[in-house]
This record gives C-alpha cells, structure tokens and sequence, in this order.
C-alpha cells in the first residue's frame, strides 16, 4: 500500500448526519474503510454540536486521530461553502507517510509555549517534515508564536490557517480527538516519504513598481519616493478610482518585504497588511503594522480579476508534481476575505484548482489569516491563498 485519500463535504444542516456523510464520502472516495488520521472543518452554524460531531467522525473514520477547526467556510477541491452549515472532511491512510495529530494551549499572546509544545509533541515523528497549524487567532498572535518556532525548530516548515467561524462570536474553535478547545493551537506533523509543493495566491496585487520609505513617523508613511505618500497612491490608482479614497476601504492594502533590511520586493514576495488611512492635509498614510525608514513597499488594491490572474499563474507553477513523485492529497487554506466579497460569486478558486488538479483530494477553509513558508522562512499571510501539495515520492 502507499497512499489513500478522500474528501467528503456535507451541507446538511443536521450536524450528526453533516459529520456522518462526509467521512462516508471521504472514505468511499479513498476507497477505504478506516483511515490513519482524519482533518474536520465545520462551520459556526455547527457549534453547539462540535463534540458530537467529532465523536461520529471518529467511529465512521475507525480512528482515535482527529485533528481540526470552526471555520467561516469550508471547501474541498471542487466545492465551496461560505457562512452555511458546512463540514469537510479528509481522510488518510498510508504505509509511507506518517501523521501525528497535535494540540497546544495559547497560554500567552506570544505564544512562546505554544511553539515549545508543538515542537516537544512534533520531535516524535521521523525528520523534521511538515506542520499544519490551526492556530486560535483571539488567544496567540501568529507572527511571534512562528518567530519563536523556528527559534526552537529551525528546519520546519510550517502551513496552515487561523481558526475562523461566525463572525458574531468572540471565540474559535480548535479539535484534537473528540475535544473541542479554545484558545489553544491544533495541527498535524507529517513525516516520510513525501516532498510538500507549497503555492501562495496573492489577493492584492501591487499598484506599480515598488516604492521605498523615504520619511517616516511610528506606523506612518509621509513620504514615498522623496513625494508624499498620498500623492503617491493617486498617482498609481486608476483615473476613475483616484477621487473616491473614501469609497475604498477595505480594497487598497500594502505590501511590506518578508524580511527586516530587505532591499527589494521580488514579483509575489510581500505581506499584505491593512492600510488603516489617509490624511489629507499632511499626505501621510497610516499602516496596520511595523515600517522602517528606507525599506520598499508595494502599494497594493483588492481586485477580483488581477486575483484570478495570480492564482492561475500560481497553479501553473505548482500543478506538476517533482519528478518521480505522485500528488495523493493537499491543503487549501483560503482567507475569508475572498471567496464572494473578492470575486462577486462563490467557488472561482476551487473551479481554477480542480481545472488544474482534477480530483485531487484536497480539503480546506477560510480563515482569518494563512501561514506559509516564504524566503526561508514561515510567515503569516493575509488576503492569499495557500495551496500544499503532498507528494509521495518513490
């Protein structure tokens, strides 16, 4: 034996039969009757029901190990559901690629517990391989807590996405076996024969060339260029965009270097983060997250077009396997930020995937923020989406 794996989605509004019809559907199309490890997501309208339904996953699954979170949306590769009951599941199981289930408390906003935990819990498998983390986003800021992971464990790479759910509640949810937890961290670490191909679809594209910092005060940007930065930024939106600032918050966006000290920004290689505003009178431009002087940014604007275009060049580079290994399944984990609110209309990028991938068994959900590996490091996207592949190699 080498690899099976299966999706299955429900949009039952029963969680019991939701639960019960996915791992059938997962397991059928793996052509199994149990799996090694399973992935659930399942949306808020679920929540009461969460136990339960992990329970019956569980017994369909014939497995102890489960692992997952609530979500806004879930998707397979050829399906999406967004803000409705919902509940995807895969199932795996394989003689050459090993799964560890794994769950850690956020017991500080750093998370520097967290990243010791999930590294004492992962050192069990063979290598250093690959981790999918579900962090709760409410309890750990994802940006220290990979800080201090590759701090303790420098050769993983690490994929994943902050648990959503109803956007009403103040809480997510994270799952490991049959409990359900707050605050805390759910993930899986995979080991063995396998290469992850990992792909990031950019939501924002850059307005332009990159721009460098020239002055600066805290998080705002006075100058671009040696020109103030709001001139700047109408400069390079369209004609028919550039007296409507006010009209388009939450589409104009930044996109700063992955690394401190960075020079240049390379084509697809830059953190998204929010551009909070304007000021008129001094021209500067407020920014939802650290600056320094002299660094290049990308002006950036959400488009559902230009977000087609990258995500089709993303899959081009990504839909042939390394030579001599063979895709068995794959994550997408999608920002709730796309889907409909970027596009207009539900499953553009699960139509792009399975055009590219066919029936790859590939499970997901939107989340409120993705993590991928990027210039040799693991950081925390924005408005992408993240795309892993695994495959088994010979």
């Amino acid at each position: 034996m080498t690899t099976s794996a299966g999706v299955g989605l429900s949009r039952d509004a029963d969680p019991l039969r939701a639960a019960r019809q996915a791992s059938r559907t997962a397991l059928e199309r793996a052509g199994l009757e149990g799996a090694d490890w399973g992935l659930v997501f399942a949306t808020g309208s679920h929540r009461p029901h969460y136990a339960a339904m992990l329970k019956a996953i569980q017994e369909t699954l014939a497995t102890e190990s489960l692992f997952g979170c609530s979500a806004w949306g879930v998707l397979t590769g050829t399906e999406e559901i967004e803000g409705e009951p919902g509940v995807a599941v895969l199932a795996v199981r394989s003689d050459r690629i090993e799964g560890r289930t794994l769950i850690a408390p956020a017991d500080d906003e750093e998370g520097s517990a967290a990243a010791r935990e999930i590294a004492l819990q992962a050192s069990g498998g063979a290598g250093p391989g690959l981790l999918v983390l579900l962090p709760d986003p409410l309890a750990l800021r994802p940006d220290p807590f990979l800080r201090e992971l590759r701090r303790i464990a420098p050769g993983a790479q690490v994929i994943g996405g902050a648990a959503s759910g109803d956007p009403r509640a103040d809480s997510t949810f994270q799952f490991y076996g049959r409990n359900v937890a707050t605050r805390s961290l759910a993930g899986l670490h995979l080991s063995g024969a396998f290469t992850p191909v990992i792909g990031v679809t950019q939501g924002c594209q850059p307005l332009g060339d990159s721009c460098r910092i020239t002055r600066s005060a805290s998080n705002l940007i006075m100058e671009l260029d040696g020109r103030r930065a709001l001139d700047v930024l109408r400069q390079r939106l369209p004609a028919a965009l550039r007296d409507s600032l006010d009209q388009l918050a939450g589409h104009l966006f930044v996109g700063l270097p992955p690394d401190p000290g960075q020079e240049r920004i390379d084509p697809g290689e830059y953190l998204v983060r929010n551009l909070l505003g304007a000021d008129r009178e001094s021209g500067a431009l407020a920014i939802g997250g650290p600056i320094r002087e002299g660094e290049p940014i990308v002006l950036a604007l959400r488009e559902g077009q230009s977000a087609r275009d990258d995500l089709k060049q993303m899959l081009g580079r990504v839909v042939r396997p390394p030579s001599g290994a063979a895709y068995r399944f794959g994550f997408y984990f999608n920002c709730a930020a796309r889907g409909t609110s970027l596009y207009g209309m539900p499953g553009i990028d699960t139509a792009y995937i399975s055009s590219a991938l066919g029936e790859l068994p590939i499970i997901g959900f939107f989340g409120n923020a993705e993590i991928a590996p990027l210039r040799g490091a693991n950081r925390l996207f924005t408005h992408t989406g993240v795309l892993a592949l695994v495959a088994e190699t010979a």
